[in-house]
């Protein structure tokens, strides 16, 4: 088990026909919550326990019908003590 947390933020861009599937995919993901929207641009936070983990997320939501594009804004990496999470 790793002892990292890292946040990231990414401003998505999205054809707004597809906003709701794309908010709906994005509320079905682990990692993932939606910060701020509105009709064409999404602001997605995301937490993992490694960068690799991160890039995945961004991977899934870059894939998902609709998503324009997927600007990160914002990253941040700590080493947690043992008993935080």
């Amino acid at each position: 088990m790793s002892n990292e947390l890292h946040v990231t933020s990414l401003v998505l861009q999205v054809q707004p026909e597809q906003m709701t599937a794309v908010r709906e995919r994005i509320i079905e993901m682990n990692n993932a919550e939606l910060s701020v929207n509105n009709e064409v641009k999404l602001v997605v936070v995301l937490e993992g326990d490694s960068q690799k983990s991160l890039m995945t997320d961004i991977e899934t939501i870059n894939a998902i019908p609709g998503v324009l594009s997927a600007a990160m804004v914002y990253h941040q990496s700590e080493v947690l003590e043992e008993g935080e999470k």
